[in-house]
C-alpha cells in the first residue's frame, strides 16, 4: 500500500483528525461547506474522509445533511476519564525542567484557600528551597500563589506572552525566588501552576529570562497534553 506520510505521521490520518478538531468552538453541528472552509480541504476530500469516520462511528450525518460527532468519541472519552492520572502527565515535565535549568520544579493546586504542593522534583543543588509534596502555603503569595489566584476562573480569551509567566522575589521567604505559569485542561479549566523555585542569588536577570522561556514552552506543552491548546498573543 502506498501511503502519503507527513513529516511525523500519516497525512491521511492527520487530515481526518483535523475534521474532528474542526468541531471545537462550534455548537456540535457543521455543514460540509463549513468543515471544508475550516480545514482548508476540498469538499471531495472531506467527503471521503468523513465516510471513513462514519464507518468507525466517529461522525454521523443528520437529517438536514449536516454532520455531528459520533458516539465512538464519547466511548473513548469515558475510557480516557476513567484512566486519567494527572501525575503521569506532570511528573515527566517537572523532571525535564529540573534537567534543563537545574532548579527545583513543583506543581501547585488551590485547595481551601491555600496552595498545595501536589508534585515536586528537587534539583541536585546543595542550597535550594525545601518544599515537599503535601506542603501548603497561603494563596496570593509567591509566583505560584498569585498564578492560581489570577487564573482561578479558568483560561481567559487572550493571554499575552509577557504576562504568562509570573515571577516572585522574596514574597514567601526573603531568600527565595520563583517563576510560575498556569496549566489549563479541557474547556480552559485551571489545573494548577507549574513552578520553578530556588535561592534568589541564582535567579539573576539572565537566569530568569531563560527560566521564563523554558517554563512557558513546557506549560504550553503540558496544557496541550491535558486537552487545552494555548496560543499566546
Amino acid at each position: 500500500m502506498n501511503e502519503t506520510h507527513s513529516p511525523n505521521g500519516v497525512a491521511a490520518v492527520e487530515r481526518a483528525l483535523s475534521i474532528l478538531h474542526a468541531f471545537r468552538g462550534t455548537n456540535g453541528k457543521m455543514s460540509l461547506k463549513d468543515i471544508a472552509a475550516k480545514t482548508g480541504m476540498y469538499k471531495s476530500t472531506v467527503l471521503r474522509l468523513i465516510a471513513s469516520l462514519e464507518n468507525q462511528g466517529f461522525m454521523r450525518r443528520v437529517a438536514d445533511g449536516s454532520y455531528r460527532l459520533g458516539a465512538a468519541l464519547s466511548e473513548l472519552g469515558i475510557i480516557y476519564q476513567s484512566s486519567f492520572n494527572l501525575k503521569e502527565f506532570v511528573e515527566p515535565v517537572l523532571e525535564e525542567l529540573v534537567q534543563i535549568v537545574n532548579e527545583s520544579a513543583s506543581f501547585y493546586v488551590a485547595t481551601a484557600g491555600q496552595r498545595h504542593c501536589l508534585f515536586r522534583v528537587d534539583a541536585n543543588q546543595v542550597i535550594r528551597d525545601h518544599i515537599t509534596v503535601g506542603d501548603t502555603h497561603p494563596l496570593g503569595k509567591g509566583a505560584s500563589g498569585r498564578c492560581l489566584v489570577q487564573y482561578a476562573q479558568g483560561m481567559p480569551d487572550h493571554i499575552r506572552r509577557e504576562n504568562f509567566v509570573l515571577a516572585s522575589f522574596g514574597e514567601r521567604h526573603p531568600d527565595m525566588a520563583s517563576v510560575s505559569a498556569p496549566i489549563f485542561g479541557q474547556g480552559g479549566e485551571l489545573m494548577g501552576a507549574l513552578t520553578l523555585s530556588g535561592p534568589q542569588q541564582r535567579f539573576t536577570r539572565d537566569a530568569v529570562i531563560r527560566m521564563t522561556d523554558v517554563l512557558a514552552a513546557k506549560a504550553l506543552e503540558l496544557s496541550s497534553a491535558l486537552g487545552q491548546r494555548l496560543v499566546l498573543a
